[in-house]
């Protein structure tokens, strides 16, 4: 039986058509279900995607077919993929995600520093020339992740290069609520940047 949005008509009875009435609810189930979570009692997942069926864009003069884009566990991260209609899989999302970024301004005095542009870091503190704390908004899920430094030459022409800082441990330097970085110039020295950029990606 298929679905007829005319069954039972606004002015019938439902009880006039139950056999229709029960097959247009059945129909309605089973649509629902195959995209959704469909309970039969309430409860807190109601209506949440399983998967997401998408009709393909061919080009002109091919035959259209369907894929599904949905998510699941790879490399101990939650990815998002898409199926074609062959079962050919295809990642969507980065293996190895940034999980911070920014750009500053490490010239200013000690204290907060100027961040031209972020994603995920609440601020920039530098605690004595050419070093620096970076503070992220949302923490890292453990210490493992990796750690990309750059600077710029500065006005002086003096190189900058960058790196996490050099300390008694590893837990001094590098936490789930910051990391702490230098920049040297071509003697070794440490040096305020006029542009330090640090990137933070990670696996898990």
């Amino acid at each position: 039986m298929t679905f007829d949005p005319l069954i039972p008509l606004s002015s019938d009875s439902p009880s006039i058509f139950p056999a229709q009435s029960q097959g247009n609810f059945t129909r309605l189930q089973a649509l629902l279900s195959a995209d959704h979570q469909f309970n039969l009692s309430i409860a807190a997942n109601d209506g949440y995607h399983n998967l997401v069926h998408l009709t393909q864009q061919a080009p002109a003069g091919a035959l259209a077919s369907t894929g599904r884009v949905y998510a699941k566990s790879s490399e101990g991260r939650i990815h998002q993929f898409y199926m074609d209609d062959t079962g050919a899989e295809y990642q969507m999302s980065p293996s190895m995600p940034i999980r911070a970024a920014v750009n500053f301004n490490g010239t200013g005095a000690v204290g907060a520093q100027i961040l031209r542009s972020t994603y995920n870091v609440a601020s920039v503190s530098k605690t004595a020339t050419g070093t620096y704390t970076i503070t992220f908004t949302t923490a890292m899920p453990n210490t493992d992740y990796i750690v990309q430094v750059t600077g710029m030459r500065n006005t002086s022409g003096s190189i900058a290069h960058g790196s996490v800082l050099g300390a008694a441990s590893y837990a001094s330097a590098v936490t789930t609520g910051s990391v702490k970085v230098t920049f040297v110039d071509s003697t070794e020295s440490l040096t305020d940047v006029l542009m330090g950029n640090v990137t933070i990606f990670s696996v898990t």
